[in-house]
Parts: structure tokens; C-alpha cells; sequence
């Protein structure tokens, strides 16, 4: 599991008070931008070098398994607040708040095997054994696809001397029925996977819902 990680240092010029605010001292890995996802549990990595100890606290703020892992799941607002303060080993307090953007889950990408692509090109029989799944992209390293899945989907065929056909599929993989059709498919011809509906775990509400597959046989 990654984490966003935050670090703060101690300074000895610190010690002059049992307990000081300072801002600007700690260091937040700049490829998370201080961005955690509202509905869902972000993993945070909390350090305090120098000090013997120190507390974290914000709305939605827990702790995780193993020193300084904690789980963050924001509520409602734009922001929200981490409170740091650390014990220092001559007794003084040393506190800092971290503020991060709060912000909804971006809309899912519909993809076959995991594998994240504009499109694809296929065999009927590699579409066949294909999973259909979903990724959520740029979500600045935080992992919650394991939170969500495929529960149905739309297989749309261009089947020579046909109207279009549209079949509806329960789970995420190829039925005996769509693998039937498959086999009619020309090369060159685009299967198209569409209306994917999803379960989650958290009963987010994500307002879009995830795009469309296009699959070109070869």
C-alpha cells in the first residue's frame, strides 16, 4: 500500500517554549500535492524525527496498522486540517498543522484486463477470455481499484447480414452467449463494450459512470 508521507522536523531553536506552532516545516512528497479522495479511506505515513513521541489528529483521521500508518477519510468541505505535535526529548511540545484538498474520485476508465488502453485489437478468442474492469486514473498514487468492480456491461456486435446487436452481461467476464456471437465477428469489425455498471465497496456516489470500450478484431 502507498502512502502519502508526511515528515516533520525537529529544530533545536524550538525549545524555547513548551509548546510552538510553526508552519512550513514539514516535507509532503510533491507528487501527492496535497490531495487525499473524499469516500474513501487514504493511507498517510506520519514521521516526527528527533521526537519521542507525537499525536495526529482531523475529522476522519484514524490509526493503521504498524508506526506512524494512519487511514484518512475526509467528510464534507474543500479542506481539511492535520494536527501534528510531537514530544520532544527535553519535554517541549513542537506542533504544526497540514492542510490537504479534499476532492471527489475522478470518473472510471473501462478497460479489459486491467490493461489501460484508448482502444484495443484483438482476436475474438482473446476477447473472449478478457476481463471487463475499471481504473480510476490520475489519482496522484493512491490505490482504491480493489474497493470497486464490473457488475454488468453492454456488448454491442456488428454482425454481418444483421441489425446491430446489443447483449446484456451479468459479471465481468464473457458469456456462452456473447462468446457464440463472437465467433461471427469479421476482422476489422469493432465490438464495442458499453453501459458498464459498477459495485463498490464504500457505496460512494461517483456522477459518471465509466467509459466505453472499443474493440477492434483482427
Amino acid at each position: 500500500m502507498k502512502y502519502l508521507l508526511i515528515l516533520l522536523f525537529s529544530i533545536s531553536a524550538f525549545a524555547q517554549s513548551d509548546s510552538i506552532s510553526r508552519s512550513n516545516i514539514s516535507v509532503v512528497s510533491a507528487e501527492r500535492l496535497n490531495v487525499i479522495y473524499r469516500g474513501i479511506d487514504n493511507p498517510i505515513k506520519i514521521a516526527v524525527p528527533g521526537a519521542k513521541s507525537f499525536t495526529a489528529s482531523a475529522p476522519g483521521l484514524k490509526k493503521g496498522t504498524g508506526q506512524g500508518n494512519y487511514i484518512l477519510n475526509p467528510g464534507l468541505g474543500n479542506e481539511v486540517t492535520i494536527t501534528i505535535v510531537g514530544k520532544m526529548p527535553d519535554g517541549k511540545l513542537l506542533t504544526e498543522k497540514k492542510v490537504f484538498r479534499i476532492k471527489g474520485l475522478p470518473a472510471p476508465t473501462g478497460v479489459l484486463n486491467d490493461d489501460l488502453k484508448g482502444s484495443y485489437l484483438m482476436t475474438k478468442e482473446m476477447l473472449m477470455g478478457s476481463q471487463v474492469n475499471i481504473i480510476f486514473e490520475n489519482m496522484l498514487l493512491y490505490e482504491c481499484n480493489a474497493d470497486f468492480g464490473v457488475k454488468q456491461f453492454d456488448v454491442v456486435f456488428p454482425l454481418k447480414h444483421r441489425k446491430q446487436k446489443t447483449f446484456v452481461v451479468e459479471g465481468n467476464k464473457m458469456n456462452k452467449e456473447v462468446n457464440a456471437l463472437l465467433k461471427e465477428v469479421e476482422p476489422g469489425s469493432f465490438v464495442v463494450i458499453t453501459n458498464i455498471k459498477m459495485w463498490n465497496k464504500t457505496d460512494i456516489f461517483i456522477d459518471k459512470g465509466p467509459s466505453t470500450i472499443a474493440v477492434e478484431i483482427y
